[in-house]
């Protein structure tokens, strides 16, 4: 096997990037990162950036017509890292509420039947492609800088190097879903949604 070939960017290697913009050492796993201050403080600002960015809603984290099977007591359990649910039928008025799919018009749980679904899930840093670690390991290191130095002092990240990584991610999206900028509604929503 051949130790030095590329390979995507790992969770352990962003922490270790952001900690690099400080100047401080790389620390060697996660488990240490969990224990190490400033790793910890980069590592819980990574899953944020992921959390913030994924909750979205793009080609690769989301998934259309999947059937979800109501369990015994007829209650559609959705999977844990769910992070929105909606029927595929418009009629259906099924929300995520407490882990379940709640029926609004009938004030229940208790579904009782399969129900067809486009849901977008949550994934770990390695599950994401490439595009998407890029660009949430700028992000959060340019926050990471700024918590850590402020926003007056010498940044290695500046706001191109985010905006680049962001619009490599767009156009990634765009490529996926087949569609322009200007007529993906999906990538327009995410687009106009980048810089609050």
């Amino acid at each position: 096997m051949d130790t030095t070939a590329l390979a995507p960017m790992t969770e352990l290697e962003a922490i270790n990037d952001m900690l690099s913009l400080i100047s401080e050492s790389p620390v060697a796993s996660l488990d240490e990162a969990s224990r190490v201050a400033d790793a910890q403080i980069a590592m819980q600002m990574l899953r944020r950036e992921s959390r913030d960015v994924q909750t979205r809603g793009w080609d690769w984290n989301t998934e259309e017509d999947l059937m979800l099977s109501p369990d015994i007591d007829g209650n559609i359990i959705l999977p844990r890292n769910t992070v929105s649910v909606d029927p595929m039928d418009p009629q259906l008025d099924y929300v995520s509420r407490g882990g379940k799919l709640w029926d609004r018009a009938n004030k229940t749980y208790k579904i009782g039947t399969k129900v067809a679904v486009k849901i977008v899930f949550l994934y770990p840093f390695e599950d994401l492609p490439e595009t998407a670690r890029r660009y949430i390991s700028q992000a959060a290191g340019r926050k990471f800088e700024n918590r850590t130095i402020g926003d007056g002092g010498s940044h290695q990240i500046n706001e191109m190097d985010v905006l680049k990584a962001w619009s490599i991610l767009l156009q990634e999206e765009c490529d996926n879903t087949e569609s322009n900028v200007l007529q993906s509604t999906t990538v327009r929503r995410i687009a106009h949604g980048r810089f609050r």
